[in-house]
């Protein structure tokens, strides 16, 4: 009996306490009584949803070209572990040149499966740098699949690029025999600065307003707070915003267009969330701007939080502010995903041109 005993008190313990340790984990809010700053900036690769150096809409592929700095690859060997891909060049020269296919007709932003070819050539003497006929597939985070390399391209140096992507090589089902069936060739141009900087971006034979040629892309800032990716990128030009029912909204002179995603990057990764409240508050000096970031279909970028804006020229102050991720969540992604509001501050200077 007195076994028995011994072994009946441990086990009330546990049944006692178990329960009130399941809540507890359940409940746990990271950010609720932490002295420590939570939700600091993180340095992480903006995702590719729609925007880098250039992007286009061609022959119904969504195409996007990007340059950053080398980026430490892996590849699998045949014992089937990961080896590290060559060094990095410490002298800042290599890049980390990338091309994204993306379907633009049936279901925006999905990956299409292609071969890619690139070709980068010194514009000022005709010297060919890259010449990858098969450009290789990756994976990354805060990127996902998409193709490219390290290269070796020496700074204050101005680039002509030429992509061709192949034939989406997929079977198909009735209604969309006629899709991708050919190449498809992308042309532009980046310059670095002494630096390793991209200052200049261009693009020929994008198709529409949704080409980008008029500058690209400039990224002003991301930041990861409570499992969310929020990245803010802005367009130096307006793009017109009409309503469901055809209303187009007022577009003050002078606008760029800000694009701001909210992505879950700890549950479903990269995946786009709707139903955020997105506030952009812009200050300078004594004055100060608040918009409201709408929620926006755009055939280059997707689903997106967006606003045009007008801004003075000088040094502003931006202020991402994203709530209202009031959504059911099931077991799992209680405490993964933000149920507070987040935000954090960029600086953006504004020229006069």
């Amino acid at each position: 009996m007195q076994g028995k005993r011994v072994f009946l008190f441990p086990l009330i313990f546990v049944l006692v306490t178990a329960p009130v340790a399941i809540y507890a984990l359940v409940t746990f809010t990271p950010d609720s009584d932490c002295d420590c700053e939570c939700s600091t900036a993180a340095n992480v690769a903006p995702h590719s949803h729609g925007y880098g150096l250039v992007s286009s809409i061609t022959d119904d592929m969504q195409l996007i070209f990007n340059v950053t700095p080398a980026a430490e690859l892996y590849q699998l060997n045949d014992d089937g572990r990961l080896e590290l891909c060559g060094d990095i060049d410490v002298s800042a020269e290599m890049k980390h040149i990338t091309i994204d296919v993306n379907d633009a007709a049936l279901s925006l932003g999905e990956r299409l499966p292609v071969s890619v070819t690139l070709t980068i050539v010194d514009a000022a003497t005709g010297n060919v740098l890259v010449s990858e006929q098969n450009a290789p597939a990756m994976y990354a985070q805060g990127h996902g699949y998409h193709f490219g390399d390290n290269y070796l391209v020496p700074n204050g140096t101005t680039y002509d690029w030429t992509v061709t992507v192949s034939p989406v090589t997929a079977l198909r089902q009735p209604g969309v025999e006629d899709l991708w069936t050919e190449p498809v060739t992308w042309e532009g141009s980046f310059a670095l600065a002494e630096d390793g900087t991209v200052t200049q971006a261009a693009a020929a034979g994008s198709s529409g307003m949704f080409s980008s040629a008029s500058g690209g892309v400039i990224t002003v800032g991301d930041f990861i707070a409570q499992g969310l990716h929020v990245t803010l990128v802005y367009e130096d030009r307006a793009i017109p915003l009409v309503a469901a029912d055809g209303t187009a909204q007022g577009v003050p002179d002078g606008s760029r267009y800000f694009v701001v995603d909210v992505t879950d990057h700890q549950v479903n990764f990269e995946e786009k969330l709707p139903g955020a409240e997105v506030v952009l508050v812009f200050e300078r000096d004594s004055s100060t701007l608040e918009v409201t970031a709408d929620p926006v279909i755009s055939p280059l970028y997707g689903f997106h939080y967006g606003a045009n804006v007008a801004l003075e020229p000088g040094e502003w102050s931006i202020t991402v502010e994203v709530a209202g991720l009031a959504f059911r969540r099931h077991a799992g992604s209680t405490v993964n995903l933000g149920r507070s509001p987040i935000s954090e501050t960029f600086t953006l200077a504004v020229s006069d041109g």
